[in-house]
């Protein structure tokens, strides 16, 4: 039971945070459209997409993983195994969630 209530954590905050760090990039990059032409831009854009995101994404991967674990793990060292993993769970997502309020709608919570 914990085995499968820990990977479900850990993938969890691995796909949003992920998502967080490359919609946070890509937003970036297309505050520039306005600067080019729109083929251009496309075309620009969606070859330095690929160049970012491909490298990025392997390497972001192992590292939310990693931070993933680690932030599960600390959480069952300090308060048990079962109730570990959930304070450490709704605290990661507390803090997911104040970043994704803030690429959204702008807005401090």
């Amino acid at each position: 039971m914990y085995r499968h209530l820990f990977r479900f954590a850990v993938t969890t905050l691995t796909i949003l945070t992920a998502n967080l760090i490359t919609t946070a990039i890509s937003d970036y990059v297309i505050g520039y459209k306005n600067n080019f032409k729109p083929l251009v831009f496309t075309l620009l854009g969606m070859g330095l997409i690929v160049l970012i995101f491909y490298p990025l994404f392997m390497k972001v991967n192992e590292w939310v993983n990693g931070l993933s674990v680690r932030i599960i793990r600390s959480g069952r060292s300090l308060a048990g195994k079962y109730l570990g993993l959930i304070l450490a769970f709704i605290s990661a997502l507390g803090i997911l969630t104040y970043f994704y309020a803030r690429m959204w709608y702008n807005i401090d919570l």
